[in-house]
């Protein structure tokens, strides 16, 4: 079967999951909603297990590299895929207490980057 065929299949099946799940169940054939049901499961599964596995994010410090912004050149501590930064400090080490803080609290670790924006150290944990 040619690409095409296979999608305009794959539409037609995904119309009438969306319509069976939308009418009451008498009106609909058992066979579609068995279907339905292992459609529905199946996404669901791995996002269960993504949760289970979820670690906490890590916390970056890293200095801002935008010329246009008023906090050029200053240490900045973010949260992992977040384009937000949570705080901006004079000196890195201030940064650096500060995601230690919030490190501990969540139960993660801090990853400190370089001028250049290299990873300095990561996993970074206060000698006891």
């Amino acid at each position: 079967m040619c690409f095409f065929r296979k999608r305009k299949e794959r539409k037609r099946q995904e119309r009438e999951a969306r319509l069976a799940a939308q009418s009451p169940p008498s009106t609909t054939r058992p066979e579609t909603t068995k279907a339905v049901e292992i459609d529905k499961v199946k996404p669901s599964a791995p996002a269960a297990d993504k949760q289970k596995n979820a670690k906490p994010a890590k916390y970056h410090v890293s200095q801002n590299k935008n010329p246009r912004s008023e906090t050029y050149r200053k240490w900045r501590v973010r949260k992992e895929g977040s384009d937000k930064t949570i705080k901006y400090f004079d000196t890195q080490k201030a940064a650096i207490a500060f995601a230690e803080s919030l490190a501990d609290s969540s139960g993660s670790s801090i990853v400190v980057h370089k001028l250049d924006g290299s990873i300095r150290k990561q996993h970074y944990d206060k000698k006891k």
